[in-house]
């Protein structure tokens, strides 16, 4: 029946596609049913769920696409109530008479804000969308602002209310088994991902966020350049209402270290016309100043003050009916007096760290009568870090922990010049249902970094000298590079509960100097005709961005390490780092699948499967290793001194299976449980740096960040009383791996074959919601971590220390209150 050599996976796909003819429904609609879904300013909103019901006919539905367009086919012309839902946005239900020649409808939506109480269980329609192939996690604005999660609320803490998105202790973000740099950031369709380092290092306050998608598997070749996925944050636009929003603007309690004014995130919002229903304008400012308190450090000695502050502005102007055009400008600083603090890490130890960013970018939609769509832009992004140690002692590694002053200064900045086109033709019929989409992206880079390093000495357990390292060489330099993108997408619905994507992506770098190209395709089927459930296939070839950071370590200062040996030094060992020849875009092979079922009173469950895995990955491997090496924990060591050259000798292993259970209540109110179990590994667990004082013979391990199980869930509830709330949050998982060392700084054993104790949050707060003179406002008292749960966050991890294996930083109970201030009240 099946050709030789076809695979299981290969039948499984080809079942898919004859069971989705075999249940296709058999009857013929009579009559067509087009439209467009708009928001309150005239934008097209795209995977809007449209519905039309009349009895006794079942409920027919459709999506609308990047255009906003949707196309029903109707049993019969009459009276339907057609319901629009869209995340992020109220629910629209309307009435709407259908005639046999067909109609076209616009049907607006409104942006989801701050209600007071409202609350929706009964039967709406179905939350499945067979017409969405990929798989996405969302966070609307409102949950962002209304769940609970430790820390201050900024937006990068928030990411971790998503299942397979987890911080590590220095906040770092891993998206789905990748590293932080793994995964693409865009605000408004601009590329906001840290030039320099490929890292998250936006601020952006919460309020001003309309939705946050997450997208990690079965991607549309739009979406490249991370192999973790692609984050999309969208903003709030203005309306022809002037509103405004504040919260925290007066500093919270906290109870860590005693009760005080600590932690202050004010935040604030305006929005409204520039000229009434023609251009909108919004504004959000973040700000935050954080004591940083470690616990275990003496009292004076024990916080690490930040300060920070953003600002977005964001305009929409309808120059015409047909063109929308979009205006964003971006701006960030921040301070941390002592990065780094820790109770291994003393306050001598740490840096002084200062960073700016600055965006703007313009963006154009021109549409057609007929259906088409071009969307270009052009944007500009400019960061800047810098870090200062506390003086220039000597930097001593010693088994109890770090003293002396960090021996590294630095200096770096990165800039962006994007520009893009994305093509969305109209969309035809030949053997189905097609919406093409065709775009191309150019960006030009440029990295300048001035490094200064003093030395640093690893001290043993006989307090001597086991080894001391300086540097030598300019530690000036620049780096440039040139990025360019192409792809082309078919959207096909062969039948009306069958959708496949199908698509190519190609990639060419500057630093590499090849292209790499990316075939995706994904399948979405609705096997039954009410359309409660859909089973979703995919795969697809990811290529990794280049980083001018790791291409630039080669213009760095070098390390001369001189090793002791009972006192006596021995000859000096220099390290040096080059570029290899021949170099490809790291490479990822993913396979994923799903099911998602809709039981009814808004709730739904998702199961997902993913399987990744990279070869090629970037890697500084000793000089003269045999080049296409398998996962092998003996390819991969380093010791002080030796000739490192960039290779494509990098293994990464990653695997995941969820479960989640979503509940919509109505207005912002609702709840979210899930499971994952996953594993992350590599032949390349920590990466050889000029910085990197740690000697490695097993480098293949579980990635610091692996937790194979983790349990999130979060609700925001109504309560009984009115204008009462509760909001909840906990979150379990695997401790983080880590590895012991010799005194003398050699990893003892397999990497990260070591773990932390289990963590566990528990977070309960209760919001009352109230009119004082004429505005509303919102008081919010709660507690986090509810158990007191130890949670540590740093370890003595020296073979032979007295506390050898000792875990410090307990996160302890603490109160927590904040008050927002929500606009006029409406009458």
């Amino acid at each position: 029946m099946y050709a030789q050599g076809t695979t299981l996976t290969q039948r499984a796909f080809i079942f898919l596609l004859f069971a989705g003819f075999v249940f296709s429904s058999a009857s013929q609609a009579q009559v067509a049913f087009t439209g467009h879904v708009v928001d309150e300013n005239g934008a097209p909103v795209a995977q809007a769920r449209v519905a039309a019901q009349a009895a006794p006919y079942a409920a027919q539905e459709a999506s609308t696409g990047p255009t906003g367009a949707f196309e029903i086919s109707l049993a019969a012309p009459g009276p339907y109530q057609v319901t629009v839902e869209r995340a992020g946005f109220f629910r629209l239900v309307q009435s709407v008479n259908v005639p046999s020649a067909g109609t076209e409808l616009t049907l607006v939506l409104n942006p989801q804000r701050e209600v007071f109480q409202s609350v929706t269980v009964g039967e709406l329609p179905t939350s499945v969308d067979p017409a969405q192939t990929d798989q996405q996690q969302q966070l609307s604005g409102t949950e962002i602002n209304d769940i609970p999660y430790p820390s201050s609320h900024s937006l990068r803490n928030a990411m971790k209310l998503m299942p397979g998105v987890i911080q590590d202790p220095s906040g770092g973000l891993h998206f789905h088994g990748g590293a932080e740099d793994q995964t693409r950031y865009s605000l408004n369709g601009f590329d906001i991902t840290d030039p320099i380092d490929n890292r998250f290092s936006t601020r952006l306050a919460v309020e001003g966020v309309r939705e946050v998608t997450l997208t990690s598997a079965r991607e549309s070749p739009q979406l490249g350049g991370g192999s973790a996925g692609t984050l999309v944050i969208q903003t709030d636009n203005g309306t022809d209402k002037l509103q405004y929003t504040a919260t925290n603007f007066i500093p919270g309690l906290d109870t860590r270290g005693g009760l005080h004014f600590g932690d202050w995130t004010p935040r604030a919002g305006i929005s409204g016309p520039i000229v009434k229903g023609r251009a909108w304008f919004s504004d959000s400012f973040d700000g935050e100043y954080n004591s940083g308190i470690i616990t275990g450090l003496p009292s004076g000695q024990n916080s690490n003050q930040l300060w920070a502050a953003g600002n977005l502005f964001h305009t929409q102007v309808n120059l015409t009916s047909a063109d929308i055009l979009y205006t964003d400008v971006l701006t960030n600083f921040g301070h941390q007096a002592h990065a780094g603090l820790g109770v291994l890490d003393p306050d001598s130890t740490t840096l002084a760290f200062t960073d700016h960013e600055f965006m703007t970018g313009v963006k154009e939609n021109h549409t057609w009568s007929g259906g088409s769509m071009l969307e270009t832009g052009l944007a500009w992004l400019d960061v800047y870090h810098r870090a200062i140690p506390m003086g220039d002692s000597l930097y001593l590694i010693t088994p109890e922990g770090r003293s002396g002053n960090y021996f590294q200064s630095s200096t770096q900045t990165g800039r962006r010049l994007q520009l893009f086109a994305n093509f969305f033709p109209q969309a035809w019929n030949r053997k189905g249902r097609h919406q093409f989409q065709i775009g191309a992206d150019a960006q030009r880079l440029d990295y300048d970094a001035t490094f200064r390093r003093t030395g640093f000495e690893i001290i043993g357990l006989d307090g001597l000298p086991f080894s001391e390292t300086t540097f030598q060489g300019g530690g000036i330099f620049q780096r440039p590079n040139t990025a360019l993108s192409g792809y082309v997408n078919d959207h096909w619905q062969p039948l009306g509960n069958l959708f496949i994507d199908a698509g190519v992506r190609a990639d060419w770098d500057e630093l590499v100097r090849t292209t790499a190209v990316s075939p995706r395709i994904a399948a979405s089927w609705a096997p039954w005709k009410e359309g409660h459930t859909k089973v979703t296939v995919g795969y697809a070839i990811l290529h990794e961005a280049t980083s001018l950071a790791l291409f630039a370590r080669p213009l760095d200062q070098q390390s001369v390490t001189v090793p002791y040996t009972n006192g006596v030094a021995g000859a000096p060992l220099v390290s040096t780092f080059s570029i290899g020849p021949n170099l490809s875009f790291p490479r990822y092979s993913e396979w994923s699948a799903g099911v998602q079922h809709d039981f009814g009173r808004r709730i739904s469950a998702a199961i997902e499967g993913l399987r990744k895995r990279g070869s090629d990955g970037f890697v500084y491997a000793p000089l003269g290793l045999a080049p296409g090496i398998s996962i092998q924990p003996e390819a991969l060591s380093y010791g002080f001194g030796g000739n490192y050259q960039l290779t494509n000798q990098r293994r990464d292993s990653y695997d995941e299976a969820s479960v989640s259970v979503r509940q919509t209540l109505g207005g912002q109110y609702g709840w979210m449980a899930s499971y994952t179990h996953s594993r992350a590994l590599s032949n390349a667990v920590l990466d050889i740096s000029v910085d990197q004082p740690l000697q490695v013979a097993n480098n293949f391990g579980p990635m610091p960040w692996d937790a194979p199980n983790r349990f999130l869930g979060w609700g925001y509830f109504p309560l009984p009383f009115r204008n009462w709330a509760a909001a909840v949050m906990f979150d379990y998982r695997t401790g983080f791996p880590f590895s012991v060392i010799t005194q003398t700084g050699t990893v003892s054993g397999a990497v990260d074959s070591y773990r932390y104790p289990d963590n566990f949050d528990l977070n309960l707060h209760v919001e009352r919601r109230f009119t004082f003179r004429g505005r509303r406002l919102a008081l919010r008292l709660g507690i986090n971590n509810v158990t007191g749960h130890r949670n540590p966050t740093a370890v003595n991890n020296t073979i032979g220390a007295p506390d050898f294996l000792q875990f410090y930083g307990d996160e302890g109970r603490h109160a927590e209150a904040r008050i927002r201030f929500l606009g006029r009240a409406t009458k």
